[in-house]
């Protein structure tokens, strides 16, 4: 982990809740405003019975209409738009929008998606660049491994900070790619850990090998091309693309193995708990005491943790590192079946719809809390 570290893929948390945001956002690249309303709009698995009848009230709004009236159809949204906005909830920004709007001009959903906030209607575009990033980022791993570069890979030979002039953490400002030619790899000057991958866009380069190409195979498959990318007539959210690398490689990596009894019982040490004495896992010692200290373990069947800590790359996930780490997914759904005595949770859910990982198995034994960015245990 802390030597090669892992497929820096886009978390969970950038494709929603109900992992349907890039979803949204295709929609959106192919000028399908309706079908992106749609989208999210639609009911959700585990919202309360009032969100949920609002949202089937909007799926239904043209259920008695005869669509050929095209007055009758804008009246009944409007009606329908003005009941299903007073039973949304206070944070439910997009559609809240959503419905403001068409309330005041039904069927017109272009104008009702430019209403929602600018950073909101962003996002939509940005989760479907993160998926066919982690499309296009297991297809490089599957042909060409985590360790060595490959010819006609992208490598970064310039990525100017803030302080330097460049764009932070997002956008092409400062920022410079080579393809590597055979006398590139070679050389041995790059790495795998130079090597980066595109979101799609229309000011990037992509990689002249099969990962290039199947940034096409992957649009393709949803429908679109990278000239729909040229189309968005929104400037807030126009894609002009960015870089991503390929792996991520944490720093200041430290980890320590616990031995626990009670599943809730603390493996972190607060100000607060040692000033209360109240007890923590003990530390399992290096050395010999480990393997005595693991038999042991086996025999009063005891539960063993680990908590680990770490550095990440700007813009990296901490949940996709402890994901890979544990091959375990992080989706919600998963964790809510997560036994709270440790024991092996069976179950066939895994992130792959959205993040392009590979399968997941082990054992996860204990809830981790990480931060990206930062020093995080």
């Amino acid at each position: 982990f802390q030597t090669n570290g892992f497929i820096n893929y886009f978390g969970m948390q950038r494709f929603g809740r109900y992992y349907d945001t890039h979803l949204a956002g295709l929609e959106v690249i192919k000028g399908n405003f309706e079908a992106a309303v749609s989208i999210i709009m639609r009911p959700k698995s585990d919202e309360n019975d009032r969100f949920t009848d609002a949202r089937r009230r909007w799926e239904n709004r043209f259920k008695e209409i005869d669509m050929s009236d095209e007055n009758a159809a804008q009246e009944a949204e409007k009606k329908a738009a003005q009941s299903v906005s007073r039973d949304l909830g206070r944070f439910m920004n997009c559609e809240v929008s959503l419905m403001n709007s068409l309330s005041r001009r039904p069927r017109d959903y272009k104008r009702a998606f430019q209403a929602i906030a600018k950073n909101m209607r962003s996002m939509f575009v940005h989760a479907f660049q993160s998926f066919v990033f982690n499309r296009a980022a297991s297809h490089r791993v599957e042909v060409g491994g985590k360790k060595e570069v490959m010819v006609g890979d992208l490598v970064l030979t310039e990525d100017k900070s803030l302080a330097e002039g460049g764009g932070g953490t997002s956008g092409l400002k400062g920022k410079a790619v080579k393809v590597l030619t055979e006398e590139g790899v070679q050389s041995g000057k790059y790495s795998i850990a130079d090597v980066v991958l595109p979101l799609a866009g229309t000011k990037i380069r992509y990689p002249e090998n099969s990962t290039g190409t199947y940034y096409d195979e992957v649009l393709g498959e949803f429908g679109v091309s990278k000239d729909d990318l040229k189309k968005l007539s929104d400037r807030d959210i126009s894609l002009p693309g960015d870089y991503r690398r390929l792996l991520c490689i944490p720093s200041d990596t430290t980890f320590e193995v616990k031995i626990y009894e009670d599943p809730v019982q603390p493996l972190l040490e607060t100000d607060l708990m040692k000033i209360s004495g109240e007890i923590t896992a003990t530390t399992v010692k290096a050395g010999e005491k480990e393997e005595n200290a693991k038999a042991d373990e086996k025999e009063k069947n005891h539960l063993i943790g680990m908590v680990i800590g770490f550095t990440l790359q700007p813009s990296s996930y901490a949940t996709i590192a402890l994901r890979e780490l544990m091959k375990k997914p992080t989706s919600a759904d998963y964790q809510r079946q997560l036994q709270l005595s440790g024991g092996i949770c069976e179950s066939t859910l895994d992130d792959k719809h959205v993040e392009g990982g590979p399968k997941h198995g082990g054992e996860e034994k204990d809830k981790s809390q990480a931060n990206g960015n930062a020093k995080s245990s």
